[in-house]
């Protein structure tokens, strides 16, 4: 079995931007973007052959038996608008945790695979 996690790039500052600024709607926006984004995901992934472990907020964790790291990447970025997503894939939950924390460190709108160490895939 494989993993993947997926998890949406600076949506945290964007909603502290949100506050700073006093601006109610593009709140609005940045709940719905995300909210769109995630579902549009979700529903590919489902359709797919994945099986939705965690969907919400702005990050989903999925798992199928085989994962096509690059394919399901590019996957992510079709059906997520303009929201950029991270992805790190791996063989249990802690490593897929690794290697998403690992794609993120190398810059955002990324992914990493691990299995006993790191690869990116862009």
């Amino acid at each position: 079995m494989m993993y993947a996690y997926i998890d949406g790039d600076d949506i945290g500052l964007k909603i502290e931007k949100s506050f700073m600024n006093n601006d109610e709607v593009s709140l609005q926006k940045i709940n719905n973007d995300v909210k769109d984004a995630v579902n549009s995901i979700s529903n590919q992934l489902i359709v797919n052959g994945f099986d939705i472990i965690f969907s919400g907020a702005d990050g989903i964790i999925c798992k199928k038996q085989n994962i096509g790291a690059r394919d399901l990447f590019e996957l992510i970025r079709k059906y997520s608008n303009d929201i950029n997503f991270s992805m790190g894939v791996g063989p249990s939950l802690c490593d897929v945790f690794l290697a998403l924390r690992y794609a993120k460190s190398n810059g955002k709108n990324t992914a990493a695979l691990y299995n006993g160490d790191f690869s990116i895939i862009n």
